[in-house]
Parts: C-alpha cells; structure tokens; sequence
C-alpha cells in the first residue's frame, strides 16, 4: 500500500533499522532474510534520498535525516497501535493480553508481585513481562526512553526520576531505615552517626548509566569517603544475603528491610540522618491513556497499594 508515493509495508522495516542500527539485527527482527533487508534500505536511501544509515567503524550510525525518521516513525507507530490496533473493550476474564512493566526488584518485593498475582485472580490470561534495571547495563535505553519508544506499557520508578512527557499515579511513600544482622554485636538498639559511619557498609548500584540513588544522596550530604564501602550488590535482592551472618550495615528501603527480616536472621534500627521518603509512582504512555487493559491493569496496582495490603 502505497501513500504519497511512499510503501506504507516499509514504514515498520525502516523503524526496525534506525532503532536497531543494524542489517542483521533488523532482520532477525521482522523475521526476515539480511538481504531483503539490505534491500528494503536501498529503496528506503533512494525515497529519502538519504543515506539515512551510514557505517562508522565497526557501526552503523544514522544520518541527521535518520535520527529524525527515527522519531517521526515510532510515533507513528505508537499511534498507530495505541489508537487502531488496540481492541476498544477489554474483558479481564477472557484477556490474553502481554503488560511490559519495567521495575526494579525493590518494588517487586514492595508489593508489585503482589499486585500482579491479585489481577492474575481477576484477569488469568494476562501476562506479565518484567524489565529490570540490571537488564539495562550496556544499553543506550534509559527507563524512560523504553517507554518513549514504546518498549513497555509501565514504568514504575520514583517519582523524581520520571519523565515529564508521560502521565503518572503515585504508588506509596517510602521511607528508609538501617539493615544489620540480628547477631549484630556492634550494634545495640539503635546506631549514632559515628558509629554508623565507621561500620561496613553494603551499597546497591545499577551501573555507571543508571539514575541516582538514596545513596548517592548520602554520599553528596556526607562526602564520598564518609562510609566503608564494604560491598556494592548489584540489586537489592542481593543486598540482604550479604549482611546476614555479618557486622556489616546497610541503607535500605522500609518495606525492603520488612520483608527480609520475616525470612532473615535480620533487624532493623532507624537511621542515625534523615533521609527525604520517596515517593514510587507508576507511569504511562499518553498514547496508552484510552487502552482499556492498561487503564484496568494500572488502576489495579494503584488500588492494591492505596489499600495498604
């Protein structure tokens, strides 16, 4: 089909190529042989008059006419699905619908697992793709690039790190405390800062690439060397096991801190600063905000915290 003289058929290949910044990749991609596509880039170089993709090295970078192709046609796209291929009723019962959620593992700890088994009872089919932000390490995505682009249907983030092109509902507040052993015998019942600070301590850190932390706000308030970085974990999952058995101490989210100490030889005593609560939100596409499944499935998380269960 063509409109304006341009192969409409062509429109999700030239998407595949400006994102994937790759031949082969864009293949595997639309399923498809590397010489098809090789040759749906030439038509594509010869519409556009552009090269559009031009090789720097041992990679394939897009031209300025590229980069903006490339906007312009995943928004398209994203309309496209969001306004004409997404079904106008959605039935929890019967739906067999895929949600992509990027999450780190705190909140699915928090209650987010929860959640999603809370609607699983309601809406069987519904499946659920969670993204992390270990998975991010050496990409180019950033969590709200991923929803930009239309990589995933939830973003659940604090609030301050969202972006401000999307909508968004708060999930909770949440406060921090200090994580040690039981057996800690450094540590009576509670910590003051000296002593914190000359204990070992065990951070979280998702990579260089990776938004700020609570913890990177400690280190600006107090200075890079206040603390004895024991160990940096490289989730909040891990953090836990690596202070269990041991003197070290740790920052760590209120509801994290809960639930491991109901399965941990572990205890919590409140921080010897105060540290700003944050507040978790989840986020949307502007394009998701009439798409019935994703309207139930959010408000359905936002009901569960708000519930306090």
């Amino acid at each position: 089909m063509r409109f304006n003289g341009f192969d409409l058929n062509m429109l999700v290949a030239l998407d595949h190529l400006l994102t994937e910044r790759s031949v082969s990749r864009a293949a595997e991609k639309l399923l498809r042989n590397q010489s098809t596509i090789s040759g749906v880039l030439a038509r594509l170089r010869e519409h556009f008059n552009d090269d559009l993709l031009v090789q720097v090295g041992r990679e394939m970078v897009p031209t300025a006419r590229g980069l903006e192709l490339a906007a312009a046609a995943r928004d398209l796209l994203l309309q496209i699905d969001a306004r004409i291929m997404t079904a106008p009723d959605f039935d929890p019962a019967s739906s067999e619908r895929t949600i992509r959620i990027f999450a780190s593992d705190y909140l699915m700890i928090a209650g987010l697992a929860n959640a999603m088994r809370m609607i699983n009872r309601a809406a069987p089919g519904v499946r659920f793709e969670v993204l992390q932000p270990s998975q991010l390490q050496g990409r180019q995505n950033a969590p709200d690039l991923l929803l930009e682009n239309g990589e995933i249907d939830l973003l659940a983030m604090p609030q301050a790190y969202v972006s401000h092109l999307h909508p968004h509902a708060p999930l909770f507040a949440e406060t921090f405390c200090c994580l040690i052993c039981r057996d800690n015998p450094l540590i009576d019942t509670h910590v003051t800062l000296d002593e914190f600070l000359k204990m070992r301590h065990v951070t979280v850190s998702f990579g260089p690439n990776s938004a700020p932390s609570y913890e990177e706000w400690f280190t600006r308030e107090f200075g890079a060397k206040s603390r004895k970085i024991d160990i940096v974990a490289g989730s909040f999952s891990t953090m836990p096991f690596l202070i269990a058995g041991t003197t070290r101490i740790a920052l760590a989210h209120r509801r994290l801190a809960e639930a491991y100490t109901r399965i941990m030889p572990l205890r919590i005593i409140e921080a010897p600063v105060q540290i700003p609560p944050l507040t978790e939100v989840i986020q949307w596409h502007h394009y998701g905000a009439t798409d019935r499944a994703l309207i139930w499935v959010r408000d359905q998380i936002v009901s569960y915290f708000e519930s306090g269960r």
